[in-house]
């Protein structure tokens, strides 16, 4: 996966996250929906941020 890409993916789950908070702020109908998304994102995150350490060079040196 390309730097670029790994780059999008995160932005995508960092809205997701927000989109998520969005849901739960708003009504308590829409809370289990804005849960998932929020943890849809934040785990979409994770994963990228371990590939950058495990696969980049310049992370891995840090």
């Amino acid at each position: 996966m390309k730097l670029k890409n790994k780059i999008v993916v995160l932005l995508m789950g960092a809205l997701l996250i927000l989109a998520g908070l969005n849901l739960i702020l708003d009504s308590a109908s829409t809370k289990n929906l804005g849960a998932v998304l929020a943890l849809t994102g934040v785990s979409i995150d994770i994963i990228i941020l371990l590939l950058f350490i495990k696969q980049e060079k310049w992370l891995s040196e840090i």
